[in-house]
């Protein structure tokens, strides 16, 4: 039975072949999910910073730009940050690509806050 050697070292390395793209796999979702969270925190921030009048939605999307370069230093990037004005509330949009682990691969991100705006009263 010389001849059968081999088979338990074929088996082996399918199992840990298969181990290590699991873990590959999980480490991808990790990043798309901490990527997801920084630009929702990055989009809080911005609305956070132009609810107050005079709104500014210039400096929110700068804000929102900048709590992203803070949070994740290479993790997010193709970094845009978009911000509106209706009058009544302020909406962020933040949006970017997570790190790819997957050659040739794009995971594209987006996450938008909005808040109302803030009426001073006397």
């Amino acid at each position: 039975m010389h001849s059968e050697r081999g088979d338990d070292n074929v088996a082996a390395a399918a199992i840990f072949t298969a181990i290590l793209l699991l873990a590959w796999a999980i480490l991808q979702v990790a990043v798309v999910l901490l990527g997801r969270g920084v630009a929702l925190e990055a989009a809080r921030d911005g609305v956070h910073s132009a609810r107050l009048p005079p709104v500014d939605t210039a400096s929110a999307a700068s804000a929102a730009a900048a709590y992203v370069g803070r949070a994740t230093g290479s993790w997010l990037g193709n970094v845009a940050a978009h911000a509106s004005n209706d009058g009544r509330s302020v909406s962020v949009t933040v949006s970017g690509d997570a790190v790819s682990l997957v050659p040739f691969a794009r995971f594209p991100i987006s996450q938008t806050s909005s808040g109302p705006i803030e009426e001073l009263q006397p």
